[in-house]
C-alpha cells in the first residue's frame, strides 16, 4: 500500500467515527468527557488530512501545523479520559502552559530550520500517553475498571509507536521539512499503520467510556428520587441492609432517623402541590447541610425521609436529629414571595441485640416518630424514651 492510499483510507474511516462521536457529544452535552474526546477526534482528523496532503501543500501546513495538531489531539484525549474517571477537568495550569510553550517553541525553531526539533512534539506525546495510562490505572475504579485497563493497554501501544517514530525521525529524518522523503520508507509506513490500529482501538475505548457513563447515570437514576435527589425506597432497603450487616460485623453502632414533615397535607391544600414539591426540595437541602458525607438520606414516603448515621450511638443520633429539627424550624421557606413555615417530627432508633435487622430498626424509628406526632409535632423522640427530647433538654454541641 502506498502513502496516499493509506492516508485516504484512514481519512475515510476517521471521518465516519469522528462524525459519529460529534453527534453523540452534541446530544449528550452533560457528558463533558465525550465532548473533549470528540474534539480530539476532530483535531486528529484535520491533522491526518494535512499529513495526507504532504507534497501537495506547503510544509508549514503538512508538517508544522500537522505536528502541533498531533500533540493537541493527545492533550484533549487526556482531558477527556480524566473527566470520565474523576468527573473533573484538569485544574493544573502549568502542564498546559508548558505544552503551549513547546508548541510556540516548535513553530519558532521550525521557522529557523533547526534540526531535531521534532522531539518537541514526540517527547510530549510520549509523556502524555504515559501520564494518561498511569492516571487510568490509579483512578479507574468501579464500572470504569475494565475499560480503564483496556484503554491503558492501547495507550501504551500509542506510546510505543510514538517512541518508534521519534527514534526513526532522529536517526533518518532529523529535518522536519524533509520528512516527505519518508513516504517511500517501509518502516515509516509500518509505523503509520500501527499508529492507525492502536488509535482506532483507543477510539473504541472512548466510546466504551461513554456507554459506561450512560450506564452509571441510569443506575444512579434508578437509585434516586427524581424530585429531591435523595435515595429512593428501593435503594434505601439495599443500603440499609448492607449498613446493618457491616455494623454487626464491625461491632460499631448504627442510628436511624425517621423524619416526617408536619402538616404537609395542609400545605398542599393551601398552596398547591407545586409548593409542596418545592418545600420538600428545600428541606432536603437544609438536611444535607447538617449531615456528614458518610450519612445516607432517602425519601421513604411522600413527605417522609429516612437518615442512616453509621457509627453513631443513640445519644449522638438524638443530637443530630435535634440539629435537623432546628435547621428546618428556624428558617421560613419562601415560595412565590410567600413565607411558609416548615417543621418536622423525628423518630430516632439504634441497632442493638434485640433489633438486629433493618426492617426492625425502621419499625422502631417509625414508632418513635409517631410518638413525636402525638406529643404535639415539631419534636424529636427516641425509641423507648419516656420524656420529650427538644432543644431545651439537649445541649447542642
Amino acid at each position: 500500500m502506498d502513502y496516499r492510499t493509506l492516508f485516504l483510507a484512514n481519512i475515510a474511516f476517521m471521518t465516519v467515527y469522528t462524525a459519529f462521536a460529534v453527534l453523540l457529544a452534541l446530544h449528550n452535552r452533560k457528558i463533558k468527557g465525550l465532548s473533549l474526546l470528540s474534539a480530539g477526534l476532530v483535531v486528529a482528523l484535520l491533522e491526518t488530512i494535512l499529513q495526507g496532503l504532504d507534497g501537495s501543500i506547503s510544509p508549514l501546513w503538512s508538517s508544522l501545523a500537522a505536528n502541533e495538531l498531533y500533540l493537541l489531539t493527545f492533550v484533549l484525549q487526556m482531558l477527556g479520559l480524566r473527566w470520565f474517571v474523576t468527573r473533573s477537568s484538569l485544574r493544573m495550569r502549568w502542564p498546559m502552559v508548558c505544552i503551549a510553550v513547546m508548541m510556540v517553541s516548535y513553530a519558532g525553531l521550525y521557522a529557523a530550520r533547526v534540526a531535531y526539533i521534532g522531539n518537541l512534539i514526540n517527547i510530549p506525546v510520549i509523556v502524555l500517553c504515559g501520564t494518561t495510562a498511569w492516571m487510568l490505572l490509579r483512578r479507574g475504579r468501579g464500572l470504569y475498571l475494565r475499560v480503564s485497563r483496556w484503554t491503558t493497554v492501547f495507550l501504551l501501544g500509542e506510546m510505543a509507536v510514538a517512541f518508534y517514530r521519534a527514534l526513526l525521525t532522529n536517526l533518518h529524518y532529523a529535518l522536519p521539512w524533509a520528512v516527505a522523503a519518508a513516504r517511500h520508507d517501509s518502516r515509516w509506513l509500518d509505523s503509520l499503520i500501527a499508529g492507525m490500529f492502536v488509535s482506532s482501538c483507543v477510539v473504541m475505548c472512548d466510546l466504551w467510556f461513554f456507554v459506561t457513563a450512560l450506564e452509571s447515570e441510569l443506575m444512579e437514576q434508578a437509585r434516586t428520587d427524581s424530585l429531591t435527589g435523595a435515595l429512593n425506597r428501593r435503594a434505601l432497603r439495599v443500603e440499609g441492609a448492607r449498613e446493618v450487616a457491616r455494623t454487626l460485623r464491625s461491632g460499631h453502632t448504627l442510628c436511624l432517623l425517621l423524619l416526617d414533615v408536619d402538616h404537609f397535607k395542609e400545605l398542599n391544600d393551601t398552596f398547591g402541590h407545586s409548593a409542596g414539591d418545592a418545600a420538600l426540595q428545600y428541606m432536603v437541602q437544609q438536611v444535607r447541610g447538617v449531615l456528614r458525607t458518610q450519612d445516607l438520606l432517602a425519601r421513604s414516603g411522600g413527605e417522609e425521609f429516612t437518615i442512616l448515621l453509621p457509627e453513631t450511638p443513640l445519644d449522638r443520633g438524638e443530637l443530630v436529629a435535634e440539629r435537623l429539627r432546628l435547621e428546618v424550624d428556624s428558617k421560613d421557606f419562601i415560595y412565590e414571595g410567600t413565607a411558609i413555615h416548615l417543621s418536622v417530627s423525628v423518630g430516632v432508633a439504634t441497632l442493638d441485640p434485640h433489633c438486629a435487622d433493618f426492617e426492625a430498626l425502621m419499625r422502631r424509628a417509625d414508632s418513635a416518630m409517631y410518638m413525636a406526632k402525638r406529643m404535639g409535632r415539631n419534636r424529636v423522640m427516641a425509641y423507648g424514651a419516656e420524656a420529650l427530647v427538644d432543644d431545651r433538654q439537649i445541649n447542642i454541641a
